[in-house]
C-alpha cells in the first residue's frame, strides 16, 4: 500500500530550527503536492488550563507574526498552500491532538525549540516523535 502525504503539520515557535523545519516541509510538500499547516502552541501551565488565556506577550507575538509572514511568502513562492493555527495548552499534547483530529499525514518539526540550549533533541520534538500516530521528520 502506498502512503500518500497530502497534509503536513509544522509545529513552530519561530526559532531557527522552526525555520529549517519550514524549508523541509515546503520541500516535501512540493514533492507530494501537499498542503502545510503551521501550528503555534502557546504554552499554558497546567494550573491555568481552565482560566481564560488571551494574551501572548507582544515580543513573542511579533516573532510569531514575522515567522508566519515569511512562511506564507516562501510557501506561495513554491506554489504551496500554507495555513496556520494558534492554540493554547501543553505543546506536545496539543500538537498530537491537532494532528489526530485533523488527520495529518506527516509532522515536520525542528529538533529544538526556542527554549532549548544544550539538549540534542528538544523535549517537545522527542515527545511527539515517541507518541505520534503518523511519521515525524525531525529537522536539525
Amino acid at each position: 500500500m502506498d502512503y500518500l502525504v497530502k497534509k503536513i503539520l509544522l509545529p513552530f515557535d519561530g526559532s531557527s530550527h522552526s525555520k529549517r523545519g519550514l524549508e523541509k516541509a515546503i520541500y516535501f510538500a512540493r514533492q507530494c503536492q501537499a498542503t502545510i499547516t503551521g501550528l503555534y502552541v502557546a504554552y499554558v501551565p497546567p494550573k491555568l488550563v481552565f482560566e481564560a488565556v488571551e494574551n501572548i506577550d507582544s515580543a513573542t507575538m511579533k516573532n510569531i507574526n514575522k515567522f508566519l509572514e515569511d512562511a506564507k511568502t516562501l510557501a506561495a513562492q513554491n506554489g504551496i498552500d500554507f495555513e496556520h493555527e494558534v492554540v493554547h495548552g501543553n505543546i506536545g499534547d496539543k500538537v498530537l491532538e491537532f494532528s489526530n483530529e485533523w488527520e495529518y499525514d506527516l509532522i515536520v518539526i525542528g529538533s529544538k525549540g526556542a527554549g532549548s540550549t544544550n539538549s540534542y533533541l528538544g523535549s517537545v520534538a522527542n515527545y511527539i516523535l515517541e507518541r505520534s500516530n503518523v511519521p515525524v521528520i525531525v529537522v536539525k
